[in-house]
């Protein structure tokens, strides 16, 4: 009677890892999207939970917006206060009152962070890039994050020394802040972020739109901000075979840390492609190895959002 046991218990023991192996999968965390004006929250999260997602960064300018996700999804969506851009857009105003206000809801636990903060603010018209993330009513705000040690995200274009010059003098003055490139600098070269990241121990890099397919999503899918039909692959940093290329692959190996895995949900039909994006990230993701992987899928996230993500650390240790 006993041999029958043991062979159970030695197929047992055999398969055992195999199947440990198989049901161990990398969870994604995206760290950068925002709240969609034609859905509910409901709605808005089930999309992000069907694509198999671990939790999701939602910004908007509206706290009361916000509010709506956070108890309707607690630990897996993670309010970020941001910024109105246009002047039909509600909530959250730039003035000099904006991050006190903005500070207000941190200590509420009403937001995990501030951003994605703009360059471009209508009717405001600042010239350049440089200029606007140097405003006074910024720098308020990446002194509250200094403060604060809380993670702010910036909408920025690095495409001169003059706006790298003023990304490296925010994360100098401000060395408690964890400063957010969204969009990864929008066109910075694999060069600019290696050397940014380098300097700043403090500076990261949220790779929403870079990790789009090279040759772009399809075009009724494309941002409102993005690059004319056929330049996609300009902002991509991904090849054809789906990979990240070689010199932005030696970057985000050197600096695994400090990237972040995020897609940029907005409001044209990127919520259309939240699938695919997710499958493209976890191909060119997992070609860098388990540790770069989990890092950049969910780990730098979660030591960014340690203050409040509690829920999403608690549901990917169980």
């Amino acid at each position: 009677m006993r041999r029958p046991i043991l062979v159970a218990a030695a197929l047992l023991a055999a398969t055992a890892p195999v199947a440990a192996k198989t049901a161990q999968v990398v969870p994604y965390i995206d760290a950068h999207s925002h709240v969609l004006a034609q859905m509910s929250a409901d709605e808005e999260i089930a999309l992000f939970r069907a694509a198999g997602l671990s939790g999701f960064a939602i910004m908007h300018p509206s706290a009361d917006r916000l509010d709506a996700f956070r108890k309707a999804a607690p630990g897996f969506a993670v309010p970020w206060i941001s910024l109105a851009r246009l002047p039909q857009m509600e909530g959250m105003r730039l003035d000099d009152f904006s991050a006190r206000a903005m500070a207000k809801l941190v200590a509420e636990g009403r937001a995990c962070g501030f951003g994605e903060i703009p360059t471009r603010i209508i009717p405001r018209g600042e010239p350049t890039d440089e200029r606007s993330l140097l405003t006074p009513d910024r720098l308020a705000i990446y002194a509250i994050a200094h403060h604060l040690r809380l993670p702010v995200s910036l909408h920025v274009d690095i495409a001169s020394p003059a706006v790298e010059a003023s990304i490296a003098r925010i994360a100098r003055d401000y060395p408690k802040a964890r400063i957010i490139l969204a969009h990864t600098g929008w066109s910075a070269s694999a060069e600019v972020i290696d050397r940014l990241l380098a300097a700043h121990p403090n500076l990261f890099a949220d790779l929403s739109v870079r990790l789009d397919p090279a040759g772009g999503l399809p075009q009724s899918a494309q941002p409102a901000n993005s690059l004319p039909p056929g330049a996609a692959n300009v902002i991509s940093i991904l090849g054809e075979n789906g990979l990240i290329r070689p010199e932005w692959r030696m970057v985000v190996q050197r600096h695994a840390g400090r990237f972040l895995f995020a897609m940029d949900i907005t409001d044209e039909e990127r919520p259309r492609q939240i699938q695919r994006l997710v499958a493209v990230g976890r191909k060119a993701l997992s070609d860098l190895g388990p540790v770069s992987e989990n890092a950049i899928a969910h780990g730098n996230f979660e030591r960014l959002t340690a203050q409040c993500a509690g829920g999403i650390q608690r549901k990917l240790r169980n």
